[in-house]
C-alpha cells in the first residue's frame, strides 16, 4: 500500500475532506475549532506566502493523513531562514503502521531550512528520533505559587486545604524568595497593540539570540492581537523613552484553579533589567486578578534567570522540542541557552 501513497501540498479542495478525517480521528470538537481558527491560522499569518502550508498523503483520491505546520521566519545563528512549526498530524487508522506518517515529515521538513517540532505527542516523538531529528528538550517549565490557599484547596479539599494554605505560601517564600534583577531605569505599561517600533526592536535585538522566531509588528499583531481564539494582556517596556522589550500573559480557570500563563517576553536576550521589569508586571498584574498559580517556559538561560529571580521554579516539563537542519549548524546547537523559545511558539497556546 504504501508504495502508492503520494504527499503533495494542500490544495483548496483538500480543507472540507481533511477536516471530515480530523474529526473521525480527534473528534467533532477539535474538528469545529479547527474550522474556526482556520483562516487566522493557516491564511492571514504572515508567513505564508502562497496558501497553507499543509501537506497531504493520498492513495488514490483516498486521504490518509496530513502534516500542517505554521511557517516562520527565523533566526539562525546569524541570519534568518524558511522555518516551520509542525502541528496537526495526523493519519487515519486504516493508514497506520505503514510509513505513511514518515513520509509526510519528510516532505514538511524538505521544503524549509529548519523544522521545529515542538510539545511532541509520544508517538510523533519517537517517530523524530527515528527519522535523526536533534532532540533539543524538553523546554523547562516555571511555575509560582501566588495564593497557596487555592492551590491547596485544589489539591486537599475545603477545609484541609485552608489549614495547609498558609504553610504552602511560607514555603514558597522561604524556598523560593523573590530576589529580582534590578529592572534600573526600565517603566512598563500595558498597551493594546504592538506598533511600528517593533520592527526596529527585532534588528536590533536578534543578534543577542543563537535562535528566535522573527517578532516583527506583522507577526506579533497576527499572534497576539488578532488570535480568534485567546485574549492577552501586553505589557511594553521602555528604557528612556525608547522600546526594550515586551511580555505578553493571560489568565484561565483551569479545573478550579485560576492559573496566569507568561506567554511570552522579548527583549534583547543580554537584557534582563528589562526582562526582570516585564516579568514583575506579570506577576503584579496576576495578583491584581486573584491569580493562584503563575506559569511559564523559557528555554533562554538569561530569562530563566529572571523568573528564578522572581520566585519561580522549575517542574517537570511535557514540552518536547526536536528540530530538523537542512545543514550542519553545531554553532547554533550547540549555543541552547540562546535559543528563544515559549509557549508563545508555535500553536502550543491553543
Amino acid at each position: 500500500m504504501t508504495s502508492a501513497v503520494t504527499v503533495q501540498r494542500h490544495r483548496p479542495e483538500d480543507r472540507e475532506p481533511l477536516l471530515e478525517r480530523y474529526a473521525e480521528v480527534f473528534g467533532e470538537g477539535l474538528a469545529q475549532s479547527s474550522r474556526e481558527r482556520w483562516k487566522w491560522q493557516y491564511e492571514a499569518n504572515p508567513a505564508s506566502l502562497d496558501g497553507p502550508e499543509i501537506w497531504v498523503a493520498r492513495e488514490g483520491p483516498e486521504i490518509l493523513g496530513q502534516y500542517a505546520s505554521m511557517p516562520v521566519i527565523l533566526w539562525w545563528g546569524d541570519r534568518e531562514v524558511r522555518s516551520s512549526w509542525g502541528m496537526d498530524v495526523f493519519v487515519t487508522a486504516a493508514a497506520r503502521g505503514k510509513g505513511v506518517g514518515a513520509k509526510l515529515f519528510t516532505a514538511w521538513a524538505d521544503h524549509v531550512e529548519v523544522a521545529l517540532g515542538l510539545g511532541l505527542t509520544p508517538s510523533s516523538y519517537g517517530l523524530f528520533k527515528k527519522l535523526g531529528y536533534e532532540d533539543v528538550g524538553p523546554v523547562p517549565f516555571y511555575r509560582k505559587i501566588l495564593d497557596g490557599t487555592a492551590v491547596a484547596q485544589r489539591r486537599l479539599g475545603p477545609i484541609a486545604g485552608r489549614l495547609a494554605g498558609p504553610l504552602i505560601t511560607l514555603a514558597g517564600y522561604v524556598l523560593a524568595p523573590e530576589r529580582p534583577a534590578d529592572s534600573g531605569d526600565v517603566t512598563v505599561e500595558s498597551v493594546e497593540t504592538f506598533g511600528p517600533e517593533y520592527d526596529g526592536l527585532w534588528e536590533q535585538a536578534r543578534p543577542s539570540y543563537a535562535m528566535c522566531v522573527r517578532r516583527d509588528t506583522a507577526y506579533l499583531r497576527w499572534k497576539y492581537v488578532d488570535c480568534p481564539h485567546r485574549s492577552y494582556l501586553i505589557h511594553e517596556a521602555r528604557r528612556g523613552g525608547q522600546l526594550a522589550g515586551f511580555a505578553v500573559s493571560r489568565i484561565e480557570d483551569y479545573r478550579g484553579l485560576r492559573l496566569g500563563w507568561l506567554i511570552d517576553a522579548f527583549a534583547r536576550g543580554d537584557d534582563e533589567s528589562a526582562f526582570s521589569a516585564l516579568v514583575g508586571a506579570v506577576v503584579a498584574s496576576f495578583r491584581s486578578q486573584a491569580v493562584a498559580r503563575a506559569q511559564a517556559f523559557s528555554m533562554h538561560g538569561g530569562l530563566a534567570r529572571v523568573l528564578r529571580g522572581w520566585g519561580f521554579t522549575p517542574g517537570p516539563s511535557p514540552m518536547q522540542f526536536c528540530v530538523h537542519v537542512r545543514q550542519p549548524a553545531p554553532s547554533v546547537l550547540g549555543r541552547q541557552e540562546a535559543w528563544h523559545v515559549v509557549f508563545g511558539d508555535s500553536d502550543m497556546d491553543r
